[in-house]
């Protein structure tokens, strides 16, 4: 697997926000489209990374016209089916920051259904609006809640009718088509074909 593309290899003199957790990509005209409270949560940047004991993971994004991706890394408490501790790792713009940072931060304490509750535009509120060009960002946040989901009950040997059960998947839906890359998704074909 030495081919496979590192989406957080550092490229050289690219001038954009670059930390071990965080990727920008897209060089931005300005942060004039940005409210002030999603440039507080990009600022505050509390969250980020892998936690401790971690033991659920997932990414969506899309590659077209620019990588886009959200990671979301959590601890679960098995027994409660609880978020104990939600990180996040982002690639692309300072709305997907915003929105992974915040999404994690949402789902810290709730239980799976709660935090699969969170719509998204009870994220695009929270930030007191998102640039109508990056609302897929929204989406890319609430759509790794429901794969972070996923990869838990995956873990942890659901079947495939428990997790078409419990996160299912719209194929046709808004979230699903805009993502391109989705770790529930490849969960589900990995548990079809195997």
């Amino acid at each position: 697997m030495s081919d496979v593309r590192n989406v957080y290899k550092d490229v050289a003199n690219r001038l954009v926000i670059r930390t071990q957790d965080v990727y920008q990509m897209e060089r931005e005209d300005g942060v004039e489209d940005y409210s002030e409270t999603l440039l507080a949560v990009v600022a505050a940047f509390d969250n980020s990374g892998i936690p401790e004991g971690c033991n659920a993971r997932s990414m969506v994004g899309r590659s077209k016209r620019g990588e886009v991706a959200v990671q979301l890394f959590a601890v679960v408490d098995s027994g409660t089916e609880t978020f104990t501790h939600v990180g996040f790792r982002s690639r692309g713009c300072l709305a997907m920051t915003a929105c992974a940072s915040l999404i994690a931060k949402m789902i810290t304490g709730k239980t799976f259904e709660q935090a699969l509750a969170i719509k998204p535009e009870k994220v695009r509120d929270a930030l007191d609006g998102i640039p109508a060009d990056k609302i897929h960002t929204m989406y890319f946040a609430t759509e790794a809640v429901r794969a972070l989901v996923g990869d838990h009950l995956i873990r942890s040997g659901a079947v495939i009718e428990e997790l078409d059960r419990r996160v299912p998947c719209e194929g046709y839906g808004v979230a699903c088509l805009m993502c391109e890359h989705c770790s529930l998704r490849d969960g589900r074909v990995d548990m079809r074909f195997d």
